[in-house]
């Protein structure tokens, strides 16, 4: 048994700072939300504007929480586990990390039992500057979210995640720059490419939290490159290459969401999804969701399909919808749940996926009018289950759910009860799994329902609408 150490077991209390910047506010404590007082001093939004240095950021630990939460070594990597204790980092790092193995991890895995984000990612900061700085930014970012936005402690997070988040971009610039260079060998390159790729994937994901910014394609189009440039080496390094698999995984992702209320800037190149089956936990349904969006706009810009094409006519799609649900609920089997329950939501939301897919299938492709029956019946199948999920296992797959939310909400014009639902929905997904760019998503839709003589289809709104760049949202 290893001692844990004596020492002084300090506390911060709700404290107020009696001189400096900081006069008649209250210091952060660990768990109560920080308080500011009404003394006539400036407001706590000038934190978020300052421009701010790294020596600033360690200034800041003065009014971060000076004592840290450290899970147990079952929980956290090792590795990661002895950087949090080292004493050459700053006290509000440690924070951070395990703010972001506990919290922001779980709401970007899919499924919380497997998660790579925490398992593969969070070790890496250990070995990478840029990978921390990001890491950092996206927990900083996410733990502002936990205070009032008129709040200390929610502009001194903010701050902090700003400063990360350049410290992070100055560093992958030179790290591009390494990659470009011809006389790096390609072990070199490829260990590099992989840390590389984690910092853009991760600062992605931070992206992805502020609503009403497109910053995430910024970072899609710098992961496509490094991709690109990482497909002509001649070999990978072995100990990174299931690291990478995952981080291409993760851009595949992202970037088929993206395409859906991508219209202009559109490319018909087939984008070639991961071979690999570990951590694609709904990967076949989002391949699909892939082809259904390449045939729209291909019949959009053709004025038709080509049945015989390379892609294949709607039965195929639909074979491939019900292989991807039959694939998904055999993959239920096989993970590891903490309860039964657990496992019956995970299946509830397969079939939520599976009736959404079909839903924007006939959307997208279909011209047959007896289809509405088949969307109208998979629309209530979404409705029922999500109350039924939420009844059972509230949370536990929140931030799953905005897809099959959506397809539910097209098909919702005119049925007012249906729509109090997806908004009561919708809400709960923000309470618990962050805002994102969900309100705008639920605002489209809301939109779509009042405007029935407007617009043919909601993909016809978007379409329309992303010319004046009014539709720049992400539906995850």
């Amino acid at each position: 048994m290893e001692c844990p150490g004596y020492g002084l077991q300090l506390k911060w209390v709700q404290g107020v700072a009696s001189r400096g910047s900081l006069r008649g506010r209250a210091f952060p404590s660990l768990d109560a939300p920080i308080t500011v007082s009404h003394s006539p001093h400036p407001s706590s939004d000038s934190l978020i504007d300052t421009h701010t240095t790294g020596s600033d950021i360690n200034a800041l630990d003065r009014y971060s929480h000076s004592t840290t939460r450290f899970l147990p070594s079952k929980h956290v990597p090792s590795p990661v586990s002895e950087f949090c204790l080292s004493q050459a980092r700053p006290l509000h790092v440690s924070r951070l990390l395990s703010w972001f193995n506990d919290r922001v991890a779980h709401r970007l895995a899919w499924v919380p039992q497997q998660n790579a984000w925490r398992q593969m990612i969070l070790p890496m900061a250990e070995s990478s500057e840029t990978v921390l700085s990001s890491i950092l930014a996206i927990a900083a970012h996410d733990l502002a979210s936990e205070y009032p936005p008129n709040d200390l402690g929610h502009g001194t997070f903010q701050q902090m995640s700003k400063s990360y988040q350049n410290k992070s971009l100055v560093l992958l610039a030179q790290e591009l720059n390494n990659l470009s260079t011809s006389s790096t060998s390609a072990l070199e390159a490829s260990t590099t490419s992989a840390y590389t790729l984690a910092s853009v994937i991760l600062l992605c994901n931070n992206e992805f939290m502020k609503p009403q910014g497109a910053g995430w394609r910024v970072h899609l189009s710098a992961a496509r490159e490094i991709i690109l440039a990482a497909g002509n080496r001649s070999s990978r390094h072995h100990e990174l290459a299931s690291i990478e698999e995952f981080l291409m995984l993760e851009f595949y992702e992202a970037s088929v969401w993206a395409d859906l209320t991508t219209f202009e800037n559109y490319s018909m190149t087939a984008k070639a999804p991961p071979i690999s089956a570990k951590n694609a936990v709904f990967t076949d349904f989002i391949r699909v969701i892939d082809q259904i969006t390449r045939l729209e706009r291909l019949r959009f810009f053709c004025g038709s399909i080509d049945q015989d094409s390379l892609y294949g006519p709607m039965q195929d799609i639909h074979s491939q919808i019900e292989s991807a649900r039959s694939s998904m609920m055999r993959l239920s089997g096989s993970i590891h749940f903490s309860s039964e329950a657990d496992q019956h939501g995970f299946e509830l939301v397969v079939w939520m996926y599976y009736h959404a897919t079909l839903i924007y299938s006939h959307q997208a492709l279909s011209e047959d009018a007896t289809d509405s029956d088949h969307v109208r019946k998979s629309r209530d199948e979404i409705l029922r289950y999500v109350q039924f999920l939420s009844e059972t296992r509230d949370g536990m797959f929140a931030q799953d759910l905005v897809w099959p939310l959506f397809m539910a909400g097209t098909e919702l014009r005119g049925y007012p009860t249906g729509q109090r639902i997806i908004q009561e929905c919708f809400g709960n997904v923000m309470r618990i799994s962050r805002t994102l760019d969900r309100a705008r998503v639920l605002s489209f839709v809301e939109t779509w329902w009042n405007e029935p003589e407007t617009h043919s289809s909601w993909i016809d709104m978007a379409r329309k609408q992303s010319q004046s760049s009014q539709c720049d949202i992400l539906i995850v």
